[in-house]
């Protein structure tokens, strides 16, 4: 809780919930569904979501920041971004509306006073640290005269991609609100721009709790009473996340800015210009990035010559260029992809050809992250078997599982694992193995101090990921 900072305000309790549940498909192939863009490490040493909670600081500590995200990511790929954190998980997607009515719920029955409440989406990039506090404080301000509070960011150019807010033109950083506008055309873009008085929308909120609740009880009467529900049932001593399990899938999918911004009489803009980036495509990262003499941005294992203005990315293999100018490559184990500078839009177009085919490439990469450890797929032949990489943290240990369709041949290569099969429990060292056949009870623990190295051969008619069964679990992943 951080209260009377600042020379001449004086703060409620201030909470920050950053919006974690994304997808990622604008970044392929290094974002995937199961790990997207606001995991990734892509300009420097944290997370786009870590970046995000630690630019709040000073203003707001870590333990005053919550992470509304899914539960498939604080349970998979992304446990380790997501370990440590206040969380708040939706079973299912809903949009921008029903996850920050809930928070905003949770925020004002489980505190003691009125808590202001910094909404922020998980992957956008902000250079200008100190221009984004002072744009905070002066949106705390104005969101404690029970105002809702958007940043508008100054924009620079016709953009097309983005929403605007149109905003009266006062004097000073605040304005009115007079409207929001839809994505435009390149014509009504180029319009707002001579006109002047209009914003990009960034999707970064500022209010009090019980300002935005009683906006959402005003202009969104069918959350508001399933949120009523929820909140009946969490008052009366249920967990609320079990509740927010159970109902959150009961309200509309509606994002805040349809639901409530455009229809709210009190709305306010603080004019940003912060440094603002939604890295919304391979093009965006390539211009935040430090580039070379040449406008190169080259990262990994990358061999260039003589290329210019080009974004050369290689997680793994050698990527080895001639000549190239103004292209996109961005390597994967499993995956490369090429494109000329301008284009790395319609990388969703890609994904979308992935789905169709029914494959991985668009969910999950060669090597999978795990609370326990991580796997890696070494071969999958499609004719019977699979062989992986088993890699297992010091401490960790795999659900208790059994699989209807395949049996599992394990040899240790490093580390010593304790195996659990059937009514047995063992230890084995390097060099041992074991086998579980189909339809067994069967658990692998790495009880060492280090870690824990394995191989798996998979055989079997059906080697699925979704082949399992859990009969109880240490992070609390589903039966």
């Amino acid at each position: 809780m951080i209260t009377n900072k600042g020379e001449d305000m004086n703060y409620n309790s201030i909470k920050a919930v950053v919006l974690a549940g994304g997808s990622g498909t604008r970044l392929w192939p290094l974002s995937r569904q199961q790990l997207p863009k606001q995991f990734l490490k892509l300009n420097g040493d944290e997370s786009m979501l870590g970046a995000t909670i630690s630019r709040l600081s000073p203003l707001v500590e870590r333990s005053d920041a919550w992470v509304i995200t899914g539960e498939k990511h604080a349970t998979g790929e992304a446990f380790s971004e997501l370990d440590g954190l206040h969380l708040i998980l939706e079973p299912c997607g809903r949009n921008t509306a029903p996850a920050i009515a809930v928070a905003a719920a949770v925020m004002l029955d489980f505190n003691k006073d009125d808590p202001v409440m910094i909404v922020l989406p998980s992957d956008h990039l902000i250079t200008k640290k100190e221009a984004f506090q002072k744009c905070l404080k002066q949106a705390i301000e104005v969101a404690m005269t029970d105002q809702l509070v958007t940043f508008g960011l100054v924009p620079d150019a016709p953009e097309t991609g983005f929403g605007y807010v149109q905003a009266e033109p006062e004097e000073g950083a605040i304005h009115k609100v007079l409207r929001f506008v839809e994505k435009p055309n390149i014509a009504a873009a180029e319009q707002m721009l001579e006109e002047g008085g209009y914003y990009w929308n960034s999707g970064m909120f500022v209010w009090k709790c019980s300002v935005i609740l009683e906006e959402v009880k005003q202009y969104l009467p069918s959350l508001w009473t399933v949120l009523e529900r929820m909140r009946a049932r969490w008052q009366t001593g249920e967990p609320w996340q079990e509740v927010v399990r159970d109902s959150f899938a009961d309200m509309p999918d509606v994002s805040i800015d349809y639901g409530v911004m455009e229809k709210s009489k009190r709305v306010s803009l603080v004019a940003a210009d912060i440094g603002w980036s939604d890295v919304g495509s391979w093009d965006a990262v390539h211009e935040m990035a430090k580039h070379d003499e040449d406008g190169n941005e080259i990262s990994g294992n990358v061999l260039a010559i003589d290329c210019k203005n080009s974004l050369l990315r290689s997680e793994g293999r050698l990527l080895a260029a001639i000549g190239l100018e103004d292209i996109i490559a961005v390597e994967t184990p499993d995956a490369i992809l090429l494109a000329r500078a301008g284009q790395s839009q319609r990388v969703k177009e890609i994904v979308g050809e992935l789905v169709k085919t029914k494959g991985t490439l668009h969910l999950e990469h060669v090597t999978v992250r795990r609370p326990w450890g991580s796997y890696t797929v070494l071969e999958n032949s499609g004719q019977g078997y699979k062989l992986k990489r088993i890699d297992v943290l010091p401490g960790g240990r795999l659900s208790l599982q059994s699989h209807q369709h395949r049996a599992e041949h394990w040899v240790v290569v490093s580390g010593t694992a304790t195996i659990t099969c059937g009514d047995l429990t063992r230890t084995v060292p390097k060099n041992g193995g074991t086998y579980i056949p189909i339809g067994e009870v069967h658990r692998l623990e790495n009880r060492g101090k280090m870690p824990l190295q394995l191989i798996e051969v998979q055989v079997g008619d059906y080697l699925g990921e979704d082949d399992i069964e859990r009969f109880e679990d240490s992070y609390g992943r589903k039966k």
